[in-house]
């Protein structure tokens, strides 16, 4: 994108190519048979949805998972036509709309199951299945009840899933945890198979189960945050693939100003000038998805160099310290997440000094932001 060509205040910028690239490296690293069950909930971690479920549909992609009925339908509207798994609650009362959309839809619990298939209407169903996580799902160790659930007359089951809680940790209970949690999916797998239950999709790994715990037989892996470039919680993490970063935050310097020694910056004056400073507005703020936590933590590219927030973050603008760059003017590019010059802030970098993980940081990004996609 030409320079002149960037959006005027605040905006993400999305490379398409970096998308393609992670999905196919993605497919690779799966077994045999093993599909891609594609992530795109919350706007595609911010990526945005819509043309984020285009590109991997055109590079074959034929199913894709989301958290809501209104983000399923919200792709049909657009006009993807592939399979879309519902993975979070519905309720029966809105069960034409996962039929009038064509959605499959997660079954949390027998007593879910019992009121979907009470609405009369056509659904396709996974069935979740707890092994640890004790969140969605109903307990692997009820075999009797996950069989009533899978022979329940007025919907159709399609699938059964279930939920890795800790692989992205390498502590060594961690690690013990998540192999029970496998060999315990593996075990009714192994059982539902052999009382004849032969045609379900099974599948259990997303992005680091994926890429930390080989799994054959299933059907389906579902990667979210790995689709998009990045890891989750810190920034000496390393994926054992070549992924690209896709998404690049960015906004321009809106105001210039000299503060003398002793002037605060911002709100409840947290920041206090040493002597003399230049500090820059960016047209950013908490409103934008930038994290209030991130007010004296924060750090962005000005002209390729590093400079650090000062002052609380406001809703609408963020202010840096810019006395090392005094070249810097209004209406200069700012880089929050992204590369300028030979310089680089990660995703995961800022999300650690905010005190979360990238993909919060990264689905939390506002509606304000102009989406631009190159």
């Amino acid at each position: 994108m030409k320079l002149e060509e960037r959006p005027g205040r605040a905006w993400l910028e999305i490379s398409l190519e970096n998308l393609r690239w992670n999905y196919r490296t993605l497919c690779g690293a799966m077994p045999e048979g093993c599909k891609c069950m594609a992530v795109v909930k919350a706007d595609a971690y911010g990526h945005g949805a819509v043309q984020t479920a285009q590109v991997f549909s055109g590079e074959g992609c034929d199913t894709f998972a989301v958290a809501s009925l209104e983000e399923g339908i919200a792709l049909r509207v657009a006009g993807l036509q592939k399979d879309i798994l519902v993975l979070g609650y519905t309720m029966p009362r809105d069960a034409f709309l996962l039929d009038r959309y064509q959605l499959m839809q997660t079954v949390v619990d027998e007593a879910h199951a019992k009121a979907l298939a009470e609405t009369g209407h056509d659904i396709a169903c996974h069935l979740a299945v707890d092994t640890g996580m004790n969140r969605l799902g109903i307990s692997y160790r009820d075999r009797a009840a996950i069989e009533r659930v899978l022979g329940m007359q007025g919907i159709r089951m399609k699938g059964i899933y279930s939920h890795l809680s800790v692989a992205d940790s390498t502590l060594a209970e961690d690690v013990r945890f998540t192999q029970k949690q496998i060999a315990d999916f593996y075990a009714l797998k192994a059982y539902l198979e052999e009382k004849g239950w032969r045609n379900l999709s099974y599948h259990m790994q997303s992005s680091y189960g994926l890429l930390c715990y080989p799994m054959e037989g299933m059907q389906y892996a579902r990667p979210g945050i790995a689709l998009y470039g990045c890891t989750s919680n810190t920034p000496e993490e390393k994926f054992c693939v070549d992924l690209k970063p896709a998404l690049q935050l960015k906004c321009r310097i809106g105001c210039i100003r000299t503060v003398e020694q002793g002037d605060f910056v911002s709100y409840g004056r947290t920041w206090e000038a040493k002597e003399r400073r230049r500090v820059a507005v960016m047209a950013i703020g908490y409103a934008d998805g930038l994290p209030r936590s991130l007010s004296g933590q924060g750090q962005a590219l000005v002209l390729g160099k590093k400079v650090p927030m000062v002052g609380r973050i406001c809703m609408d603008q963020t202010m840096l310290d810019i006395t090392e760059v005094p070249e810097a003017v209004e209406g200069d590019i700012v880089t929050l997440i992204g590369t300028d010059g030979g310089e680089e802030i990660k995703a995961v970098e800022l999300a650690q000094r905010a005190g979360t993980i990238t993909n919060e940081l990264l689905s939390r990004l506002g509606s304000r932001l102009t989406k631009t996609f190159w």
